[in-house]
């Protein structure tokens, strides 16, 4: 469930309009929800996957920190880490609010169409992109968290290891078992990410017992920086590769070698790499080096996603030496007019290849992008035989398929992983958006790990646990062997089950009864937004959150366990402060869910109801907000919002809307405001409503600000930004001369200002000084005074960034005195009232891995003033923090 590619960052699993399916139930199963079959989501991906091929919540974050165009310099994430680490911190400590189990199969939390419980992921994570396993350890990558070890096997507390470092974006992780030494590869290499780029490869020693990673642990110079590497690959003579987004490069595995800089072997276009509108030009997706040759013939994958001129395999037969690598055409059942990414495996005997290849035409067609599964026993060049395609692997027990417009290997460019068994050259799994197994070399394939139970005979939401034996979280991404046991990494984190066919247990379908959860204390959990309302259980505060892959989560006050009762992927989100039970959630583009009991359902009643915003062209996590300070025009319990997509809407009912008035009205109740344009081209981005103290339940009175970017994607050649208003009484773009030609992350009125002519503007993005020109400078935040003018409204903007690291913003509060800026590496902090020659920005509490009240060094997406007197944070890797506003 995503919208467009590998390392997944998803499209969720839940009903939403235009996009549900029914999957009917087997006979003798009861019906609910008034005695029609259960409803449950067609994912998303297959109908948003379209030529551009783009995931799009990925594509817009990353454009969000690259526009416009798509790269950024080596050595801008080290400039940034090493400014925030010298700034004076304050005293604030940091507290983890999600250090509880994420339960997504509570029964008590199971909305019959909006929930995903009962589908037999159980305790769930975050996005798991590497995995390795060996001497009786386990190392587990966040896509955004970092490294966690364990000890292999049920049981045991995850430990972070990597927080002293730059980047806790994950592309790969190898062990050396023999050696106790891992290998971590940052950035994750979703060709445009959720992802983040990152900082290199490291190499930590003693890894079974060391205390984590350093910087000195990063191999080599800044060379890979604000690159992603999808795969390091070892060939036993001395060289570790590195497939990055920007080229193929190699070092030295000899510690002695350790500082040397990484050598650059290959780039299929050497001109796009200093072209910073090119930056899909270079991709490297694996590496494999024939057995047997010394490491002298390396064969490589090239490719982007969706197509184009250098996608192929290309050789090198003299140890993959600058300028051997020829493109060459594999033998066989593969169609080299179609290469896509594709990963290898190889046998431990060296005489059996595999890969997993992707399909941009199958992209482009919105079909299934998995060109299919291939072995060889003749060498690199094959020929190969395909051994599964779509078709094959959906007749394998799958819970996916062509029925439901989503067939298997849909994200085949975004989740894919091949792996064979050192024991069994004929045993074989390959991960898709579900797990897959044969044990004769692809004659025939079962599906181990369903992408959830909906629609099979065993499911019964009646049952707690769903009624079928539990299954992985959909979307794999990576694999690890070892001690007779078989790891996945997914969106939800890592399971595990015994290697070894003879004692490994399948139902009659084929399908796994055997997965081991490791999810309990995973802390890897990917969140966009948090907010916080009084929990009418009398027990505390309920803190909700908006998650990529797995839905809405909610803590109650004083529970134990975190739980989800919305399904899919969330996004933003808006709690009632007075009523923590009352929510409004996002799936995707605006399409919004509402309950007022917190979700609670036994499966046979409705919690949940659908209130989605007709916008033509909504971000993926578009937002919407409360507007502060009003209330609603019914019965004033809750206050108004405003939601934001290419046109500015208001809801004036909010949680006193009922599922009979949306069941009537096409809008749900919302009302445009403000069009940006009138082609769909441009779309809001950051925004903020505040009402009149004196008439809190009047719209007319109210005051708007939206931060917008344009055209399409926000990251062409065409981009601009904009921010309008309606302070002063009409709608107003606001003048943005001098300002970056940046993507305006968020925007707030500041609340000490009774006019609210006083607001403040947060860019996203690097300074990028290539781009706007010589001393542009680091310019990331600005205070604007709006006045009236004989012919509307005027903006004088002030320039706040001065001591700011050139780190990307993504939000800004006001609390007191004081202006909170939220960035890709943690929270800033300076008084709301200096001026450029007198502000002092302050790092909210100590450096990244300096104690446990240390917030880690990931993005934060969003911050929110409580009513119980904390600030929070929503990390996109690592959950939910907090801090007293007093320490601020």
């Amino acid at each position: 469930m995503v919208v467009g590619q590998r390392r997944r960052g998803g499209v969720g699993r839940a009903a939403v309009a235009g996009f549900a399916a029914l999957v009917t139930v087997a006979a003798g199963v009861p019906a609910y929800a008034d005695d029609r079959p259960v409803k449950r989501p067609k994912p998303v991906a297959g109908v948003h996957a379209g030529q551009a091929g783009i995931k799009t919540f990925a594509s817009q974050e990353a454009a969000a920190r690259m526009a416009p165009y798509g790269a950024v310099a080596a050595g801008e994430y080290s400039d940034a880490l090493a400014d925030l680490k010298g700034l004076r911190g304050t005293d604030s400590r940091w507290y983890e609010v999600t250090d509880k189990a994420y339960d997504a199969d509570d029964p008590n939390y199971r909305d019959p169409e909006f929930s995903n419980s009962g589908g037999g992921a159980g305790v769930v994570a975050g996005r798991v992109t590497g995995l390795a396993a060996g001497n009786g350890w386990t190392f587990a990558g966040g896509a955004n968290g970092g490294v966690f070890r364990k000890k292999l096997g049920n049981g045991g507390t995850w430990q972070p290891i990597s927080d002293g470092i730059l980047a806790l974006s994950t592309g790969d992780l190898v062990y050396d078992a023999k050696a106790d030494t891992l290998w971590y590869a940052t950035g994750e290499a979703n060709t445009g990410a959720t992802s983040y780029a990152g900082a290199g490869v490291y190499r930590l020693r003693k890894a079974s017992t060391a205390r984590g990673f350093s910087q000195a642990d990063r191999v080599g110079g800044d060379e890979l920086e604000s690159r992603s590497i999808n795969q390091l690959k070892f060939d036993g003579a001395g060289w570790v590769y590195a497939a990055t987004s920007r080229g193929l490069w190699r070092h030295s595995t000899d510690p002695k070698r350790h500082s040397e800089r990484w050598q650059l072997l290959f780039l299929p276009n050497p001109a796009s790499d200093t072209d910073i509108t090119r930056p899909y030009d270079n991709i490297i997706n694996d590496v494999l080096i024939q057995p047997g040759t010394h490491g002298k013939t390396v064969l490589i994958n090239a490719a982007w996603r969706s197509g184009a001129a250098y996608n192929g395999y290309y050789l090198s037969t003299s140890g993959g030496q600058p300028g051997s690598f020829t493109r060459v055409t594999l033998t066989g059942d593969i169609n080299n007019a179609d290469v896509g990414n594709a990963e290898f495996a190889t046998s431990a005997d060296g005489e059996h290849l595999y890969l997993v290849q992707s399909s941009p035409a199958g992209l482009a067609a919105g079909a299934s992008a998995l060109a299919g599964v291939y072995h060889s026993t003749n060498g690199v060049l094959g020929p190969w035989t395909r051994i599964a395609d779509s078709v094959k692997l959906e007749n394998s027990g799958s819970a996916i398929g062509a029925f439901m417009d989503y067939p298997p290997g849909v994200q085949a460019w975004y989740n894919n992983f091949v792996e064979v068994d050192a024991t069994n050259p004929r045993h074989v799994y390959v991960g898709l958006e579900e797990v897959y197994e044969t044990e004769d070399a692809g004659a025939t394939w079962k599906t181990i790990g369903p992408y959830w139970n909906f629609g099979f005979p065993c499911y019964d939401p009646s049952i707690p646990s769903g009624g079928c034996p539990s299954t992985t979280h959909a979307d794999q991404h990576s694999i690890a062997i070892s001690g007779g046991t078989v790891l996945v990494g997914n969106d939800g984190g890592v399971y595990s089950r015994p290697l070894a066919p003879a004692a490994s247990k399948e139902d009659s379908a084929r399908h796994a009864t055997d997965w081991t959860n490791h999810n309990a204390t995973l802390r890897t959990l990917q969140y966009y937004s948090v907010g916080t309302g009084r929990d009418p259980n009398g027990r505390g505060w309920a803190v909700a959150g908006g998650l990529q892959d797995n839905g809405g989560s909610l803590l109650r006050g004083g529970a134990r366990k975190m739980v989800s009762p919305f399904g899919g992927d969330g996004g933003d989100i808006i709690v009632n402060s007075r009523n923590g039970c009352q929510i409004l959630d996002e799936y995707v583009f605006l399409a919004l869910w509402l309950t007022t009991n917190c979700g609670q359902s036994d499966g046979s009643t409705r919690a949940i109801f659908d209130v989605t915003v007709p916008d033509i062209n909504a971000r993926f996590t578009a937002p919407f907000r409360a507007i502060r300070g009003s209330k609603n025009v019914r019965d004033g319990a809750s206050e108004r919002w405003v939601a934001g997509g290419n046109s500015f809407w208001r809801h004036d009912l909010a949680f006193a809307y009922t599922p009979a008035e949306a069941a009537a009205d096409d809008a749900n109740g919302w009302q445009p405001l403000y069009t940006l344009d009138s082609t769909g081209a441009r779309l809001i981005v950051g925004m903020d409503a505040v009402a009149d103290p004196a008439a809190p339940a009047d719209p007319a009175k109210d005051t708007y600000l939206a931060a917008w970017c344009g055209q399409a994607n926000c990251n062409s050649a065409g981009f601009t930004r904009g921010v309008a208003t309606n302070w002063g009484g009409s709608w107003t773009e606001l003048d943005m001369t001098g300002l970056p030609n940046r993507y305006p992350n968020a925007v707030t009125f500041d609340p000490n200002d009774p006019t609210n002519s006083t607001i403040y503007l947060v860019f996203n993005g690097f300074n990028r000084r290539f781009i706007e020109g010589p001393g542009a400078g680091v310019k990331h935040v600005y205070r604007g005074q709006l006045t009236k003018t004989a012919t509307g409204v005027s903006v004088a903007w002030t320039d706040l960034s001065v001591g700011f690291p050139d780190v990307p913003a993504t939000d800004v509060v006001v609390v007191g005195d004081k202006l909170v800026v939220g960035t890709d590496l943690g929270v800033l902090v300076a008084d709301r009232r200096a001026t450029p020659d007198r502000i002092t920005w302050r790092r909210v509490g100590a450096n990244s891995g300096a104690s446990k009240y240390a917030l880690p060094l990931t993005a934060v997406f969003d911050l929110h003033v409580s009513g119980d007197g904390n600030l929070y944070a929503a990390t996109h890797g690592r959950g939910i923090w907090k801090t007293p506003l007093k320490s601020l």
